[in-house]
């Protein structure tokens, strides 16, 4: 499984142990859980910044627990993830943030990713929170959560094919 932005989502949900709808994208066109009615105490904002490849791809033999082995091509890459809390707990979840590589349910979350939390800055940082025009709140941000993991491409047993996109080459 890649850590991704759908991915990330289910994985937040879990650590923080809320419903999921209330771990939303960090966009401004998404569920507004300020809204009136919304009941929402605490929510989280994320965003991916970036999944950068650390090693050049390699092939490997991976094993899934009762299955024969099977050829993969892996790449190591390193994820910069933005989060952001809102609510009255906000600045006690931002802190919260800096104990994660010592929690065992973390642990196991990024493992469904082939992943770590790395040990980095994870500097809590209050902001204005606007959105839609409703009355600022103040903000808890995370701006950079690094993860490591490894992105796992299955090969059917055969290396992967050159991309063909009909065009010719002159030698």
């Amino acid at each position: 499984m890649q850590l991704n932005q759908t991915t990330l989502r289910g994985i937040l949900a879990e650590i923080l142990s809320v419903d999921e709808k209330y771990i939303v994208p960090k966009q401004g066109n998404w569920w507004n859980p300020q809204q009136p009615g919304a009941n929402v105490a605490n929510w989280c904002a994320y965003r991916i910044k970036s999944n950068r490849p650390r090693t050049a791809p390699s092939y490997t033999e991976t094993t899934e627990e009762g299955q024969k082995a099977e050829n993969s091509v892996c790449v190591m890459k390193l994820a910069s993830i933005e989060l952001q809390f809102v609510g009255p707990a906000s600045e006690q979840l931002a802190q919260s943030v800096a104990m994660w590589p010592l929690r065992g349910d973390v642990r196991e979350e990024f493992q469904k990713v082939h992943g770590s939390v790395m040990y980095e800055d994870y500097t809590a940082i209050p902001s204005d929170f606007y959105q839609e025009g409703d009355n600022t709140v103040l903000a808890w941000n995370v701006p950079d959560l690094k993860v490591l993991w490894y992105d796992l491409l299955a090969t059917n047993k055969q290396p992967l094919k050159t991309i063909d996109i009909g065009g010719q080459i002159n030698v």
